[in-house]
C-alpha cells in the first residue's frame, strides 16, 4: 500500500495536482470521472445497447420469417392435395379421351357448333408426369345466351378442364351478336 501511495504522491507532484487547493482536487477528479463515464458509456455500454437493439430486430424478422414459412407450407400441402385430386380426375377419365372431341360434343350440345370459324388442337410439355392438352377456338355470330350455356357445359372441373384465357368482341356484320375467341386448357398423363 505504501508503494501505491508513493507513486500517486510522485504522479500528484509531477502533475501540478498536489499544489491545488482541496476545492479544485474535487473539481479535476469530477472531470477526471466524467470523462472515465463517457469512455465506459461509449466503448462499452452503448455497442452493447446497440447489439440488444440489432439482435431484437433481428429475432423480429426470423420470427415474421417463419410465420410466413408456415404460412407456405400450409400452402404447399393445399396445392400437394390439389394436385393429388387432380390426378384422381385424370385417372378416372377415358383413355380415349381428347380435348379436341370434348369441346366439338360440347359445342353440338349447346347449339354453337356452326359458329365455330376455326378450332386448332395443341399439345406442350407440361409439369412432371403430365402434359398441357389446348384447343384454340373461334367462334362467331353469338347470342349472349349461346355463349352462357356454351361456357357452362365447356368448363368442367371434374374433367380438369378450364378456360384460360376468353376474349369477346361484338359482332360488326350481325348486330346483338359477339365474336369469341377462347383457349381451353386440360392436363394428361404423358403416354
Amino acid at each position: 500500500m505504501t508503494a501505491l501511495h508513493n507513486i500517486s504522491q510522485k504522479l500528484l507532484a509531477k502533475s501540478g495536482l498536489s499544489k491545488l487547493e482541496k476545492r479544485e482536487k474535487i473539481i479535476v477528479l469530477a472531470g477526471i470521472l466524467l470523462l472515465a463515464g463517457l469512455a465506459l458509456f461509449h466503448f462499452a455500454i452503448s455497442p452493447l445497447l446497440n447489439a440488444h437493439q440489432q439482435m431484437q430486430k433481428t429475432l423480429v424478422q426470423k420470427k415474421e420469417d417463419i410465420k410466413q414459412i408456415r404460412q407456405l407450407q400450409t400452402e404447399y400441402r393445399q396445392l400437394q392435395n390439389e394436385a393429388v385430386d387432380i390426378e384422381k380426375k385424370l385417372q378416372k377419365r377415358s383413355p380415349a379421351f381428347t380435348l379436341f372431341a370434348f369441346v366439338e360434343e360440347r359445342a353440338t350440345n349447346a347449339n354453337v357448333k356452326q359458329q365455330i370459324r376455326s378450332m386448332t388442337p395443341s399439345t406442350s410439355e407440361g409439369i412432371g408426369t403430365l402434359e398441357e392438352s389446348r384447343v384454340d377456338l373461334k367462334l362467331e355470330q353469338l347470342s349472349l345466351q349461346q355463349l352462357v350455356d356454351f361456357l357452362q357445359q365447356i368448363e368442367s372441373p371434374d374433367d380438369v378442364i378450364v378456360i384460360k384465357r376468353i376474349s369477346i368482341q361484338e359482332n360488326t356484320k350481325e348486330e346483338g351478336t359477339l365474336d369469341v375467341v377462347l383457349q381451353i386448357t386440360t392436363f394428361s398423363q404423358k403416354s
